[in-house]
């Protein structure tokens, strides 16, 4: 067929021929059904606002079958591809598509509607909050209603029945991108016809149910206790669902899964923790391995469901879940001709990739099994994959087996982690260079031979260029990083960091608008001015003797325990230094009034902190003595004695210890003049 016939057919949508129009929509819906280059072709040739006014007309020019024909063309073409849904989305086609569901003397409109809204609300460039501000939300759940109570006999004999819920439930399941819609969703009044839904009998309908149940639950203890507590027929929403995990349909089953996860992370079904473990847990990961769903969608819900619990990280390895996992990160990266094809394989690895590293997070042996089944190797080429999120996603394996001292000195650098990691701190995306440095912090450190790899190749450079970035989290972890580095660091180390760094820049740092920068910053100060004299001078010239004195001051007076506790123990690292050092604490009344006050702090490690400085500050040797005499007289016309013998009876063994060896500073100033 020539394009001039295509060109006549869309040109044929406005006349006011019912007849011909009808045709031309027929065939266009013929010609366009799996056929992408054709749905390309038709949406060039402007298509799209001749079916929006078709759909939109209410003169007797305009019949029910062009309108429900112009429907299962916008649908089909949403079928087409993420391009095609977000011109779809520009052209104004979900308004009147949301309005075709009101027209309930149209059954078969109302289906090709929500077909057409189910394809492009999978999109997440679709504005979901326009349903909610004209209220088609309610109209939407309207729609459940009827079909929750109805028999099962018009379930399965009425194609409109049973299709109009499923593509519904899965339209709203889509519109749960935050607490408020949640919320608003279920005022809604859906709660109810869900569960309802849930147990309906039909398995199209009861996935429907479960996906927009497991969405409504996501980080919403509220909601999740809402479900709980409704009851359907006197069955219990939890017993269904697991009888639903138990289902022969594997999607079925995962989506059963997700719920019962979903509720689980919101502590909303404590009394199903074992049937979490036993159940739930052992079904995701034996999914990981059947084809026919989504193992997408099973290695993120296994990494949600363990990520902050080592029962569940155990129990993952002790089902084989970084076997099955590591066999999808393993799959060569063959370019594929279908690119929606290779994004899904992408996702794949992205996925169990995000799953290695949550398993990984928290225990040793869990971290050995990643090592033992081999996907170090791969996890090293996931890091310069093409794939933004792949790159990310083997960043976060690298950051959970470096949390272990002995991957950081054997197996991480026996794969050659250090350069690729560092190679992508320069990466294009953000989310990966958040990443990258967040790893960086642990391979750092003082004890890992990677510490070297990184100085050799620029590192420092690097990591301080980072901290001038517009992310906070990107800058939070440079900083980190730098403060990591500087940890124990040799005097050569610490040099070469401040001069690209410098002191400024630091003390624009110590400011931050965000407190765990300044935190960290702090920590960094802290590191820096240990270890000799000579350190502690050069932050002294660095910084200034008075901007360090009143940064300590104002610091001291932080509303943050994080704060102070940090600048307490720059002030302890710095009371180790010498006569200048000490006498510039000593000097600041209002440091050492501070410094009095936290001894009686709530928090023993603040406790403790300030007893080490008494500590430092009265520690003498036998040349400094005069200074030594004169700073305990001040320190005990202030009650610093007195303080520190009430602390003796503490109830932390900490703060009792270091009280006992403060104490003995003050008994010995009769020695000197």
């Amino acid at each position: 067929m020539t394009q001039s016939r295509h060109d006549y057919c869309v040109s044929q949508l406005s006349t006011s021929d019912k007849t011909e129009r009808i045709k031309a929509l027929r065939f266009i819906k013929n010609s366009i059904i799996g056929n992408r280059t054709k749905k390309d072709l038709y949406i060039s040739l402007n298509i799209l606002p001749r079916l929006i006014e078709i759909i939109v007309k209410n003169d007797n020019t305009t019949d029910p079958q062009s309108k429900i024909q112009a429907v299962v063309i916008l649908g089909s073409l949403a079928y087409g591809n993420e391009e095609n849904v977000c011109t779809l989305i520009d052209s104004g086609v979900i308004p009147p598509l949301l309005d075709c569901l009101t027209l309930r003397n149209e059954p078969k409109l109302i289906e090709a509607a929500a077909r057409a809204l189910k394809a492009i609300f999978n999109s997440p460039r679709a504005p979901k909050q326009h349903i909610f501000e004209t209220g088609h939300m309610i109209e939407l759940v309207n729609l459940l209603k009827g079909f929750s109570q109805a028999s099962k006999d018009i379930l399965f004999n009425c194609p409109y029945a049973t299709h109009v819920p499923e593509l519904v439930a899965t339209i709203i399941a889509r519109c749960c991108e935050n607490v408020e819609q949640q919320m608003q969703i279920v005022s809604a009044g859906a709660l109810p016809l869900l569960v309802d839904l849930m147990s309906c009998g039909h398995a199209k309908i009861q996935e429907a149910a479960l996906d927009t149940l497991q969405a409504l639950c996501l980080e919403n203890p509220e909601i999740g206790k809402s479900v709980v507590g409704t009851r359907k027929n006197g069955d219990q929403p939890i017993e269904i669902m697991l009888k639903l995990v138990r289902d022969r349909s594997k999607s079925m089953q995962l989506l059963a899964a997700t719920c019962l996860i979903n509720l689980s992370r919101s502590d909303v079904i404590p009394d199903h923790q074992s049937d979490i473990v036993l159940i739930v847990l052992p079904t995701v990961v034996k999914l990981l391995s059947e084809p026919s769903i989504s193992r997408e969608k099973a290695s993120f819900v296994l990494a949600y469901l363990v990520s902050e619990s080592e029962e569940l990280q155990k129990a993952a390895c002790d089902c084989d879940a970084i076997v099955k996992l590591t066999s999808l990160i393993c799959q060569p990266d063959e370019e594929l001709s279908n690119p929606e094809a290779q994004a899904h394989c992408d996702r794949i690895k992205e996925s169990a990739l995000l799953a290695i590293a949550a398993i990984s997070s928290l225990k040793e042996e869990c971290r050995v099994q990643v090592i033992e089944a081999k996907a170090l190797p791969h996890i090293v080429t996931a890091m310069s994959h093409r794939n933004v999120g792949v790159r990310a996603a083997a960043c976060q394996c690298t950051r959970s087996l470096s949390r272990s001292v002995k991957n950081l000195r054997t197996s991480l650098v026996d794969a050659g982690i250090a350069l690729p990691l560092f190679q992508l701190l320069s990466d294009e995306s953000t989310s990966v260079q958040t990443t990258a440095s967040a790893t960086l912090c642990n391979i750092v450190l003082g004890f890992s031979p990677m510490k070297i790899t990184v100085l050799e190749n620029g590192g420092i450079e690097r990591l301080v260029n980072l901290v001038s970035s517009v992310d906070s989290n990107l800058r939070l972890n440079a900083v980190w990083a730098l403060k990591n580095l500087l940890f124990q660091a040799e005097p050569e180390i610490k040099q070469t960091v401040m001069k690209h760094l410098t002191y400024p820049k630091l003390q624009t740092l110590l400011n931050d608008a965000e407190i765990s920068i300044q935190e960290q910053a702090l920590n960094l100060l802290r590191n820096l001015a240990c270890d000799h004299e000579t350190n502690i001078e050069e932050v002294f010239e660095g910084i200034g003797e008075c901007s360090l004195v009143s940064l300590f001051e104002n610091k001291l007076k932080s509303n943050y325990e994080d704060i102070i506790l940090q600048t307490l123990y720059t002030i302890v690292n710095v009371a180790t230094g010498n006569e200048r050092h000490k006498m510039a604490i000593i000097n600041s009344d209002a440091i050492l009034s501070s410094i009095s006050d936290y001894m009686t702090h709530s928090k023993a490690s603040i406790r403790v902190a300030t007893v080490w400085c008494i500590i430092n500050l009265t520690w003498t040797e036998e040349r400094h003595g005069v200074g030594y005499a004169e700073r305990v007289r001040k320190l005990q016309t202030l009650g610093f004695e007195s303080k520190l013998s009430a602390l003796a009876d503490d109830t932390d063994l900490d703060v009792r210890d270091r009280v006992k060896t403060a104490l003995t500073h003050f008994r010995t100033t009769e020695r000197y003049p």
